[in-house]
């Protein structure tokens, strides 16, 4: 799972290091500087921006599972790429899965089924609040079918 920061109302990659946040984006905005590497490369399509826990207002992480068959379940590795792979990696746990859904044995007590996105009922994103904000509730939001390519683009 990734972690995300909502600063100045927008959603951004964050790395959580000693209660600091690194916010990253893929365009030069106020206050972002260019990425420097440990090996002092510069990268002048990553650009970063450290910030407190009080300067944001929410650190998530992000999971996307995928409704098949009016089911939902788990996924592996849905991002941008999952449209050039036109598939979704489904997880299971529950053995019924391999009778009702043609999952195979992935390893012990996990199943898995690689279905295509055409198949695939929605989308659901969830966004579950970590570090100070743990006890808020889960955001939950619906993708359907017709705008997944969109989404994920």
């Amino acid at each position: 799972m990734n972690n995300y920061a909502v600063y100045n109302k927008k959603d951004y990659s964050a790395n959580i290091r000693n209660h600091v946040l690194r916010l990253r984006s893929n365009i030069k905005e106020s206050g972002f500087n260019e990425l420097v590497d440990l090996a002092g490369n510069k990268h002048d399509d990553i650009f970063i921006k450290e910030v407190s826990l009080e300067d944001v207002e929410l650190v998530y992480e992000l999971k996307i599972n995928a409704i098949y068959k009016g089911k939902e379940f788990e996924t592996y590795g849905v991002d941008s790429s999952t449209l050039e792979k036109n598939y979704i990696l489904l997880f299971s746990m529950d053995y019924k899965d391999v009778n009702d859904y043609s999952f195979s044995k992935h390893e012990q007590f996990v199943y898995q089924k690689q279905v295509a996105l055409d198949d695939i009922d929605a989308l659901v994103e969830i966004k579950k609040p970590v570090l100070k904000w743990e006890n808020q509730p889960e955001l939950r939001k619906l993708i359907p079918n017709n705008t997944i390519q969109e989404y994920l683009s």
